[in-house]
């Protein structure tokens, strides 16, 4: 129930900051192909030490992803999961990536859950104390690199579809500030 009540408290700071709930429709341009539908990632993908693995889903005008992190290759050692959602919107093409449109994504959730001792010991070495198995809800607090709901509500994005995998933007800079200017390399692929 109080996660039902914060993201409804979310929304409507939301739509009093942009003053209108077309922020909840996605209102892709004529020239983009729907983002609609269950993607996961190709492949683990190597993220700085670590390796994940993205599925998304995304349906109307609410997307969610569960992000899990590995300590290997094989995505065989756990280490934890963020699990994210909200609303989202697409705009017009990108001025910077050819076949990209720019997109935001405001979360209403983000959870964040040690998937082993690994995983705890991880986060405890950033200052965040986590229990293997618990959710911890980031709304008002902080865990390691993840701020909570209250500080950076969403992204400023990129998507393209291109030969039926989905791209998003580049995640190296802060995309709660600023739009990225190119797209990750790793694709999803659509089930």
């Amino acid at each position: 129930m109080l996660i039902e009540e914060n993201a409804m408290r979310i929304r409507q700071v939301l739509m009093a900051a942009f003053g209108c709930a077309a922020l909840f429709t996605p209102a892709l341009a004529e020239d983009t192909v729907s983002i609609d539908g269950h993607w996961i990632s190709a492949s683990p993908e190597a993220q700085g030490g670590i390796y994940a693995t993205r599925e998304f889903h995304i349906e109307g005008d609410r997307w969610s992803v569960a992000f899990l992190a590995f300590a290997d290759e094989a995505a065989s050692q756990p280490l934890f999961r963020i699990d994210v959602s909200g609303a989202y919107v697409i705009g017009g093409p990108s001025a910077a990536v050819d076949g990209a449109h720019e997109g935001i994504f405001p979360a209403l959730q983000r959870d964040l859950t040690a998937l082993s001792a690994g995983g705890v010991a991880m986060f405890a070495g950033m200052g965040c104390t986590l229990e293997e198995g618990v959710v911890k809800h980031l709304l008002d607090e902080a865990c390691g690199f993840l701020p909570p709901l209250m500080q950076a509500m969403g992204e400023y994005d990129l998507v393209a579809v291109r030969e039926d995998r989905l791209y998003f933007g580049d995640r190296s800079g802060d995309l709660t500030k600023a739009r990225p200017t190119a797209l990750t390399p790793f694709p999803l692929v659509r089930q």
